[in-house]
C-alpha cells in the first residue's frame, strides 16, 4: 500500500511490482516514485528508482539496463490497464523525475504496475478502495462490493442489477474528505457536476447556467418559463436511477413490507410495527397505534428509504409555460428556428437545409434529413393538465351571445379551458378574454334544423359543419382532450382534468347522455 498526496486528497493503491507485490508506504525498501500518470485528478505510479543514498556509484551501464526496464515496465502498465482500469496511463501526460523526457543518470528504475482504487459503479472487491471521496467499499454479496457514501443492509432501490439484498459489509477504509454534496433539482450543478436526484444529469444551459435534468435537447425547454434555448452539453455522470423492479418487487403504502424491506411509492420508508407487521409511510412516531387494530408502532426501519423520483412516462408531463402558444410552431409551419412544436407528440424534424417540419413521425426514405430539433411536444397544457379544447356553437340573437359575453368576462366556462373557439352562423364579438385577446365567432354555413326523434333539435348537419371547421383548423390536436360544450351548460374544467387523466393518450369517446336507458338509440352524445 502506498499513501499519495495529489492536488487535494491522499489517495490509496495496491503497488505490484514486476516479481511480486512490493509493500511500499513511503518510498519504502529504498524505492521511491519515479514516473507518474495523472488522471482524473490522482496519480498512479508506474516506475520507482531507488532512493539517493542507495543508487550513489552506480555505472551508467546500470542506468541503461534500468532504461530497458523502464521501457518493458511500461509496456506490461500498459497491456495490465484495459480490462481492469488498472493505470489508464496517457503516454502524452506523463512526467518524470529527473530532465524531461529522459531518466537521470544514477537511477535504478523498478518498474511496477498499479491498482488504482475503483471509481463510480465499479466492482471494489479486490482493491477495497475507492477514488471519490468520501466514499467506502461496502460487499452486497460474495461475488460483488461497490463504493457507496453509505450502505444500508436490505435490497437496494438503486440497484437495476437485481432486488438481492446488501449485506453492507465494509471493505478497507473510507476514502478521507466529506462527500461531495450533489445539486438538488432548481440548483445550478456547473460546479458540482452531480445531480442529488435519482436517474438525472447536470446539462449546461448557458455559459453561467447548468441544471439538473432526466434529458436535455438542444433547443428551448418546454417546462422552463424562460424560452432561450439550452446547450445540453453533459456534465458529470448520471445519478443512480431507481431500479426497474423497484414498482412490482416493493410494497405498496397499504401493504405489508416486512419480506421486501423496500416501498414502491417514493419517498416512503418502511417501518415496523408490533405483532411482526410492517408498512411504507413517509414518517413514524414510536408508540402511535395502527388505524383500528390493537399494534402500535415501533418504527424500526427496514432497508432504505425510497428516494423522489418521476415514474417513468411522466417526464414530460404537467403545465407548459404561455410563450410555447406564441412561439412554438404549429402543423405545417417551418419550425427550423422555432424548434419547437404545440401539436401533441410532434416533433421538430429537418427536412432539408432550410426547411423544419412538426411531425409525430418522420420517414428519411422520403429524403428527409430528419434530424431533431429540440423537444418532443405534449401540448398546450398552459392552464391544467391534460389540456382540454373546448367549442361551442351559439345563436348570437338568442340569450346564449350575452350568456357567454358573461362567461369570458368571468373566464368561465369553456373560457377556463387551455384552448377554445366559439362558433356561429351571425357574426358576433364577445368581447376581450382576461390575456386580451379579442374573441369573435369563427362563421358556419347557415343551415336549417329540423325536430329529432326525441322531439328535440334535430341538428346533426349543422354540428358536421362545426366539426369541419375544427378538424381544417388544427388546433384540437394541441390538446389532449376535446369537448363540444352548449353555450348553457355549466362546465369545471378542472374536475373534467381528474375525470379525463386516466384516458391520457388513449382514443376515447365520451358518451354523456343517457335520458332513456331501455332505449336502443341510448347512451349517445347529447346535442350532437
Amino acid at each position: 500500500r502506498v499513501w499519495l498526496s495529489p492536488p487535494s486528497v491522499m489517495r490509496q493503491f495496491s503497488v505490484h511490482a514486476l516479481g511480486g507485490t512490493m509493500e511500499h508506504p513511503q518510498y519504502d525498501s529504498g524505492f521511491q516514485p519515479l514516473c507518474f500518470a495523472e488522471h482524473d485528478g490522482f496519480t498512479r505510479i508506474l516506475t520507482t528508482r531507488r532512493r539517493p543514498e542507495v543508487q550513489r556509484g552506480r555505472s551508467r551501464s546500470a542506468a541503461i539496463v534500468s532504461a530497458a526496464a523502464l521501457a518493458l515496465g511500461l509496456l506490461v502498465a500498459v497491456a495490465v490497464c484495459g480490462p481492469r482500469r488498472l493505470c489508464d496511463v496517457d503516454a502524452a501526460r506523463l512526467s518524470f523525475r529527473g530532465r524531461a523526457g529522459t531518466l537521470a543518470e544514477d537511477s535504478d528504475a523498478a518498474p511496477v504496475a498499479v491498482l488504482a482504487c475503483s471509481g463510480v459503479g465499479e466492482d471494489c472487491s479486490r482493491s477495497k478502495c475507492c477514488s471519490v471521496v468520501g466514499h467506502r467499499c461496502y460487499a452486497k454479496n460474495s461475488g460483488w462490493a461497490q463504493c457507496l457514501a453509505d450502505c444500508t443492509p436490505g435490497p437496494n432501490v438503486l440497484d437495476a442489477s437485481s432486488p438481492s439484498p446488501w449485506s453492507c459489509t465494509p471493505l478497507g477504509n473510507r476514502t478521507p474528505g466529506e462527500p461531495k454534496t450533489c445539486a438538488a433539482d432548481g440548483d445550478d450543478c456547473s460546479e458540482t457536476k452531480c445531480c442529488r436526484a435519482p436517474g438525472k444529469r447536470c446539462f449546461r444551459k448557458t455559459e453561467y447556467w447548468s441544471e439538473c435534468r432526466s434529458e436535455c435537447f438542444p433547443g428551448p425547454d418546454l417546462h422552463s418559463l424562460d424560452s432561450r434555448p439550452w446547450l445540453c452539453e453533459a456534465l458529470g455522470p448520471r445519478s443512480p436511477a431507481v431500479a426497474p423492479w423497484v414498482p412490482e418487487r416493493c410494497a405498496r403504502e397499504d401493504e405489508d413490507c416486512s419480506q421486501s424491506a423496500c416501498c414502491a411509492e417514493p419517498g416512503m420508508q418502511c417501518y415496523t410495527q408490533s405483532g411482526n407487521q410492517s408498512q411504507c409511510r413517509e414518517s413514524c412516531t414510536v408508540g402511535e397505534e395502527v388505524g383500528s387494530s390493537n399494534a402500535t408502532w415501533e418504527c424500526a426501519e427496514l432497508g432504505m428509504r425510497t428516494p423522489m423520483f418521476t415514474p417513468p412516462g411522466d417526464a414530460h408531463k404537467g403545465l407548459v409555460p404561455r410563450w410555447v402558444a406564441r412561439q412554438c410552431s404549429a402543423i405545417g409551419e417551418n419550425c427550423r428556428d422555432s424548434r419547437c412544436c404545440q401539436a401533441i407528440g410532434h416533433q421538430c424534424y429537418m427536412q432539408d437545409d432550410t426547411r423544419a417540419t412538426c411531425l409525430p413521425e418522420c420517414n428519411s426514405s422520403a429524403g428527409w434529413e430528419c434530424s431533431k430539433l429540440g423537444a418532443r411536444s405534449w401540448g398546450l397544457a398552459i392552464k391544467g393538465y391534460p389540456s382540454l379544447y373546448c367549442a361551442t356553437l351559439f345563436m348570437p340573437s338568442s340569450y346564449e351571445g350575452p350568456l357567454l359575453k358573461k362567461q369570458l368576462e368571468m373566464n368561465a366556462g369553456i373560457f377556463a379551458c387551455d384552448g377554445y373557439d366559439v362558433f356561429a352562423a351571425d357574426p358576433y364579438t364577445l368581447g376581450k378574454s382576461v390575456d386580451g385577446v379579442e374573441v369573435r365567432a369563427n362563421l358556419i354555413p347557415k343551415i336549417n334544423v329540423g325536430v329529432s326523434q326525441d322531439g328535440t333539435a334535430g341538428n346533426a348537419k349543422l354540428f358536421m359543419a362545426v366539426w369541419d371547421k375544427v378538424i381544417a383548423a388544427n388546433r384540437f390536436r394541441n390538446f389532449d382532450f376535446t369537448i363540444k360544450v352548449d353555450s348553457d351548460a355549466v362546465l369545471i374544467p378542472w374536475r373534467i382534468r381528474d375525470h379525463t387523466r386516466v384516458h391520457i393518450g388513449r382514443s376515447a369517446y365520451v358518451v354523456n347522455c343517457n335520458k332513456f336507458p331501455s332505449s336502443p338509440n341510448f347512451p349517445m352524445m347529447y346535442g350532437a
